[in-house]
């Protein structure tokens, strides 16, 4: 007879999604090995955060070389390292966390085993990619030691991999953009990625929400692709920022961009000094300013005029 009680914690999980703002889910990327799970895992991952929700990635370098650095490749310990991964994810979305898991888990009932322990939050992603084409990419070079047999039990050689029946999500091949596009389109579809935090409206004291394209950037090649970023800054914008800043305010950015794009922009022009946020979802602000403004004109706009302008309009 068990001596284990469970403690009856205060903090609920709605409590917890409360202050993330969105469900915890767990989507488990499953595909043979160079499929792109860790990679396509990681462009989501760039792209959730960038809007602000919390995430995390489990894969073989957080896992085999920790938690499961005990484990081999027989298919007891492929077994009993993917109910590990299962029984850690379930506590990653119980927090209210979005956790990706980007593992081979070659056998159905093994993932099988991982949705009933994980339950309604597991979301199955098959990485559709076929075998030739993961042995050509072959990116740590184990297809090709599996081949002169220098690895034995290599899902896809020498190992089975057993696709699955009916996952919620196939991604077959594609670009990473496209790939990553498909699984948050498929995720706000469901409903997943929606903010329910409450505003305060206290944060938007002192706040400037400065659109991206047309405003910072010069935009002059115009909108091709959520990735592409072509021109540099406006004239005079970090004169702006430093004025503003020197004003006391809070600089953030508010776009359609993917956030993590943007401020890659902004560190390879040396501008994330002056820039506390960049978000893809609507926050509290003093102002916001976006080349539709009544005040800014986009075909000739004059940044070391307008900034005053905007500090005079919200003092």
């Amino acid at each position: 007879m068990s001596n284990l009680t469970k403690h009856e914690f205060t903090i609920s999980r709605n409590q917890r999604e409360q202050n993330t703002g969105h469900p915890g889910k767990v989507i488990w990327f499953t595909g043979l090995s160079g499929s792109g799970k860790s990679t396509i895992a990681n462009a989501l991952d760039e792209v959730l955060h960038g809007r602000g929700l919390k995430t995390y990635i489990l894969d073989g370098d957080n896992i085999r070389m920790g938690l499961n650095k005990d484990l081999g490749f027989s298919p007891e310990d492929r077994k009993e390292n993917i109910r590990r991964i299962a029984e850690v994810a379930k506590l990653f979305a119980d927090s209210g966390t979005i956790v990706l898991t980007a593992f081979i888990s070659p056998y159905r009932e093994d993932r099988q085993m991982a949705r009933d322990i994980i339950g309604e939050d597991f979301v199955e992603v098959y990485m559709n990619t076929p075998l030739e084409v993961c042995e050509d990419r072959d990116p740590k070079g184990l297809y090709k030691k599996a081949r002169a047999g220098e690895i034995k039990g290599f899902t896809g050689i020498d190992a089975p991999y057993e696709e699955p029946e009916n996952p919620e999500v196939i991604i077959s091949e594609g670009s990473v953009l496209s790939s990553s596009e498909f699984m948050v389109n498929a995720m706000e579809a469901k409903g997943w990625l929606s903010n329910i935090k409450e505003v305060n409206t206290l944060d938007k004291r002192k706040t400037i929400a400065l659109d991206f394209d047309g405003v910072i950037h010069k935009y002059s090649e115009g909108f091709k692709g959520l990735e592409n970023a072509y021109d540099g800054p406006m004239e005079d914008v970090e004169y702006a920022f430093k004025r503003l800043k020197s004003e006391g305010y809070t600089i953030k950015i508010m776009s359609s961009r993917p956030a993590h794009v943007i401020k890659k922009w902004l560190i390879k022009y040396d501008l994330d000094q002056y820039i506390s946020d960049v978000s893809n979802f609507k926050f509290p602000a003093t102002i916001y300013v976006d080349d539709r403004a009544f005040w800014f004109d986009k075909d000739d706009p004059n940044w070391k005029k307008d900034v005053e302008e905007i500090i005079n309009k919200i003092k």
